[in-house]
């Protein structure tokens, strides 16, 4: 029975879970690329893979067998994510 849960748990939260690491790692690239001062080729395609991330962090929720409540919840809470990493690494750069 306990095998049954963690086995539900580690399937149906794993891309809840990639969705948190999409929303942080597009918001560590847009913070950087947002603080280049005269933005070139490269940073053009950072910002493309930023968008992408995104996408994909909505993509992963889609794809998530968990229910409608936990699935906003974790839009809402990639959201929050996000603006602390964009936040932090904003003062950093």
């Amino acid at each position: 029975m306990i095998q049954n849960l963690v086995q539900k748990a580690t399937t149906d939260h794993n891309d809840l879970t990639s969705a948190y690491i999409s929303a942080a790692v597009a918001a560590i690239i847009l913070s950087y690329v947002a603080s280049v001062a005269k933005p070139g080729a490269v940073d053009v395609i950072l910002a493309l893979i930023a968008v992408c991330a995104i996408v994909a962090a909505y993509l992963f929720v889609a794809r998530s067998k968990a229910d409608g409540g936990v699935k906003a919840a974790t839009i809402v809470g990639a959201a929050i994510v996000a603006g602390v990493c964009f936040t932090l690494v904003s003062l950093v750069v």
